[in-house]
């Protein structure tokens, strides 16, 4: 929805779902003086209906509760929650049962059977830090959640954002529809009296149609827009959505230092990333101990039958009882040193993906602000300038037309660069509002904890 007036009219219904693409070239000391100014565009978006900001803000409830992808995140994370237990937990005792076929003689008798019990043990600290790194693969598994969840919020501020500019266009080139069917009846009069020649009529007629056709081009879309915002929501793509009259749900405005803190500090991204660099840790040194030994306890009991041909014998079939102490040492080191390598080549690359994917926030943040800037700079100039004198040039322009004092053409060409001024207004001012909900996506405003889920 970002391209405006291509072929004349062609950009009404030209409505496209991507966003301005980040073409990241920025100047400091420009955001760091104009970022203050943006405060004066806030307050023309403060009193938007709050009505549908309030309906925006149901429909992404509804899609945390119903959106088959977040529930399928949200799964995964509580499956990571259930290898806590069984990593932290030792290994399961060992019972062994023998019977001897050809009893075993003995002094007290012959050995019928043994009953054998083993429990193996891990090097000190290994089950503690394996419940570490399992409880930092769950949290990193939450903040997945957690910026799938502001994703698809993000999302729907999109198309929230794009049926209120449909909107805008539809009622803008209905009221330029109006304006060039008023043209069309001084045409006709002035024609049936002999002042102009047809062409003026059927250049307004052209016009006309060309508006028509593009009124019925953005309802189309409007309609795909909204199965598109049902389909987030997982509900009946017919299911009525309310078209925003307007565009609300703004930050407090914040300078660049304490918005960079925020971002770095709640991004979800990279707070997963820090849980990575947190479990690859426990990985290096649990890789370290499982080149320790290991060892083991257990016992066994031996039934003895007794002896017949010996009277008086002491102890006679007393059965036996053993007390065993096993270890397992590893002797081939190659393993467990590439182990250890292995784990410790893992968190070097977790910590420059963090560093990377710092960089790569702190440019997106100041491209936002920058477009933040650009767009209260675009509807400045179209609200308070541009619209004005093409109105006024218009109307001036109509009155002579009526006495038969100006061009016919002139009057078309800037009735089109009024409807051209219309829609970028209207797109400058959908641009704040995208700028303003991409830094709250950067910055986790829609982060919530794990109590407040509720599925």
């Amino acid at each position: 929805m970002r391209r405006l007036f291509q072929n004349n009219y062609s950009a009404l219904g030209n409505v496209s779902f991507r966003r301005r693409a980040s073409e990241r070239g920025f100047t400091k000391s420009p955001l760091e003086r104009g970022f203050r100014g943006v405060f004066y565009i806030f307050i023309i978006l403060l009193f938007s209906s709050t009505l549908n900001a309030q309906s925006l803000q149901s429909y992404q409830q509804e899609a945390a509760q119903n959106n088959p992808e977040l529930k399928a995140s949200f799964n995964r994370y509580l499956s990571e929650l259930e290898s806590r237990p069984q990593v932290g937990s030792l290994p399961d005792p060992e019972v062994a049962f023998a019977y001897f076929i050809s009893p075993i003689e003995t002094r007290v008798g012959p050995q019928r059977a043994r009953i054998s019990v083993t429990q193996m043990f891990p090097w000190f600290g290994s089950l503690s830090e394996k419940r570490s790194v399992s409880e930092a693969n769950a949290k990193a598994q939450f903040e997945q959640f957690q910026e799938q969840r502001n994703r698809i919020f993000y999302q729907m501020e999109m198309i929230w954002s794009d049926l209120y500019e449909l909107g805008e266009n539809i009622r803008i080139a209905q009221e330029n529809l109006n304006i060039i069917n008023t043209l069309l009846e001084v045409s006709l009069s002035r024609y049936e009296n002999g002042l102009t020649s047809q062409v003026d009529v059927l250049r307004a007629q052209i016009e006309q149609e060309d508006l028509k056709t593009q009124i019925e081009l953005l309802k189309d879309n409007r309609d795909l827009m909204v199965e598109r915002f049902n389909e987030l929501r997982n509900v009946d793509e017919s299911s009525e959505v309310i078209i925003p009259e307007n565009l609300s749900g703004l930050m407090e405005p914040k300078n660049k230092d304490e918005l960079s803190l925020i971002v770095r500090e709640q991004n979800p991204n990279l707070n997963k990333l820090r849980y990575r660099e947190v479990a690859s840790k426990e990985m290096v040194s649990l890789a370290d101990r499982d080149g320790k030994p290991s060892f083991g306890i257990g016992f066994d009991y031996i039934a003895t039958g007794e002896r017949d041909d010996v009277a008086n014998l002491p102890d006679n079939g007393k059965d036996a009882f053993v007390a065993r102490a096993s270890f397992k040492i590893p002797l081939f080191r190659n393993k467990y040193n590439a182990k250890v390598q292995q784990a410790e080549l893992n968190l070097n690359s977790i910590q420059q993906d963090i560093i990377s994917l710092e960089n790569k926030l702190e440019t997106d943040l100041l491209t936002a602000l920058r477009d933040l800037n650009d767009a209260q700079r675009r509807f400045n100039l179209y609200d308070t300038k541009q619209i004005q004198r093409v109105e006024q040039a218009i109307n001036i322009m109509m009155e002579s037309y009526s006495s038969d004092a100006s061009d016919f053409e002139e009057i078309l060409r800037l009735q089109r660069k009024l409807l051209e001024y219309q829609l970028k207004r209207t797109q400058a001012k959908v641009d704040l509002y995208m700028a303003n909900s991409y830094i709250n996506y950067l910055s986790g405003v829609n982060n919530i904890s794990e109590k407040e889920i509720n599925y």
